[in-house]
């Protein structure tokens, strides 16, 4: 697999970092290194589990079956994107300090997380913590996890994507928060999750053509 493709897999997937930590800039909120490794760990790991997943997979069909379904799962995947964050901006609706306290229970976050990743500041401390990284990382990596498993069925190695995946994560996530920092405007995260979106319907038409 070309490494142009592995790195526009990696960019796709790792848009939602930069959308996400552009909104932690502009609202202040401190990423300590370490959290940031951690969040960019998760989203390296889901999508190697996911794709070790669609390796095994695409061993009951042809090659060309295998890479026709993945591409399909890719430009599914970049559907629900696009429409996931259309829908967010009609739906959007502030959630105060007090509410996040009371519903910060574990993994039951993770979807509001999904919709609004400045959520993951549960305890309002202005920083995310090791726990809240977690937190984060499992909901920006579930897009991962689904174009991760379609993007073995086309052929992608999962230890280099992964890693793909896990070096533009971080390089996103650190650049969305200083601009955001920077350029705190009306910028929004869910355009950088467009784009992602755009992104993979192209690489998943592509691999049907």
């Amino acid at each position: 697999m070309p490494f142009l493709s592995i790195f526009l897999l990696g960019l796709a997937v790792s848009f939602d970092g930069f959308g996400a930590g552009f909104a932690y800039g502009v609202r202040r909120l401190h990423i300590p290194a370490a959290s940031i490794v951690i969040i960019c760990l998760s989203s390296s790991f889901s999508i190697f589990l996911s794709m070790k997943a669609g390796s095994l997979v695409a061993t009951l069909f042809t090659l060309k079956t295998a890479s026709f379904i993945g591409g399909l799962m890719l430009v599914g995947v970049g559907v629900a994107i696009v429409f996931q964050s259309l829908q967010g901006r009609q739906n959007h609706q502030p959630v105060s300090g007090e509410q996040k306290q009371k519903s910060s229970s574990g993994l039951t976050m993770v979807p509001r997380v999904m919709r609004e990743p400045a959520q993951a500041d549960f305890d309002c401390s202005g920083a995310i913590s090791g726990k809240e990284a977690v937190i984060l990382g499992v909901a920006l990596a579930m897009d991962a996890f689904g174009a991760g498993f379609g993007a073995a069925m086309m052929g992608f190695a999962p230890v280099t994507t992964a890693l793909t995946v896990g070096v533009t994560k971080l390089i996103l996530l650190s650049s969305g928060v200083l601009l955001g920092k920077k350029y705190a405007s009306n910028i929004s995260g869910e355009r950088a999750a467009i784009v992602s979106g755009a992104v993979l319907m192209v690489l998943g038409i592509a691999h049907l053509c």
